[in-house]
């Protein structure tokens, strides 16, 4: 079954807007049930010195079921990127998050203004490029909570905590494995890059599991959508083009470094050659000492006189009485 490829931004929205899939993608990826949500903020452009591109985002807000059976409404925040990207701009979004929005009230009242209830956040960051220090397919980086005397684990439940810390989960596409065992495996089979086309932005499906069949069939849809199909294929020449060019870049980059370091070579190879120089002075230097020495003994020791032994050897009048 061929599908229009997720990994690409306009395909992961298309899949995202719809409700229904995105409560099972988030329940999946989260390992929770996820009740309700909701589409938030959609994917926003970055400036870069590199590239005016979207790193792709989207913002939910949930309600999901935890194993307690207890409800809980959550921020969800999630970015996709395509390529390795600076992580200082996934951190300028979370932190957009964190930061409350006063909303105006009337001004005769006491409190002029009141902040939005917070939400605790949840971080979904999707890679489609692998994490040289993170070799596993998905991780979740979870809360703990230690006790810092006792330095135990607790339990406790703490609006501070739940609002001011969260929970990560990083999934790098391109580490899929050939057996899948988990639902979570199961569900990226659908981005699996190894099915890609001529077409980058289309999959050909050889293998897709029962539980995301109708998702996979819905993904189906666009490609008999010629408009559809037209921006996709709009973001993989930008894809192409950026890949050219972060190329150039890193290729001018490796140039700049090798001379830096060929002439870090020669600055330490002069330096090593002017101490040698220097050694092979004071040697020498040391070396003629001793004869000076040597001959102004024989000297003295044969009669000559101070005056005689100093004009032979160059040694001060102070030196030669010393021998």
């Amino acid at each position: 079954m061929k599908i229009i490829n997720p990994l690409y931004d306009k395909a992961f929205k298309y899949l995202m807007e719809n409700n229904k899939f995105a409560k099972k993608v988030l329940s999946v990826i989260l390992d929770v049930e996820v009740e309700e949500v909701s589409l938030e903020n959609q994917e926003t452009v970055l400036p870069s010195d590199m590239r005016r591109l979207t790193l792709f985002r989207l913002d939910f807000k949930a309600v999901i079921k935890e194993v307690d059976g207890s409800k809980k409404t959550v921020l969800i925040e999630l970015q996709k990127s395509k390529f390795p990207t600076d992580i200082q701009r996934f951190r300028n979004y979370l932190g957009a998050n964190y930061m409350a929005k006063p909303k105006e009230k009337n001004l005769a009242e006491e409190r002029p203004y009141e902040y939005q209830t917070a939400y605790p956040i949840i971080a979904i960051y999707i890679l489609g490029y692998p994490l040289d220090d993170l070799p596993y397919m998905a991780v979740t980086v979870n809360r703990d909570i230690t006790n810092s005397v006792s330095k135990e684990k607790i339990h406790v439940k703490s609006f501070f905590i739940e609002h001011l810390t969260h929970q990560s989960h990083i999934i790098q596409i391109r580490r899929l494995p050939e057996e899948r065992r988990t639902r979570l495996e199961n569900f990226l089979v659908l981005f699996n890059q190894a099915w890609c086309t001529e077409e980058a932005y289309i999959l050909d499906l050889q293998d897709i599991p029962e539980e995301f069949s109708e998702m996979a069939k819905y993904l189906q849809g666009p490609l008999m959508d010629e408009e559809f199909r037209r921006k996709l294929e709009a973001e993989e020449e930008i894809d192409i083009i950026f890949d050219e060019q972060e190329a150039k870049y890193l290729k001018k980059i490796a140039e700049a470094e090798k001379r830096e370091q060929e002439a870090l070579k020669t600055k330490q190879e002069a330096e090593k050659r002017e101490q040698l120089e220097k050694s092979q002075k004071e040697e020498e230097r040391k070396q003629k000492q001793a004869l000076a020495i040597k001959l102004a003994t024989y000297m003295k020791l044969n009669g000559a006189s101070a005056e005689e032994i100093g004009k032979e050897t160059g040694l001060s009048p102070e030196k030669i009485i010393g021998l």
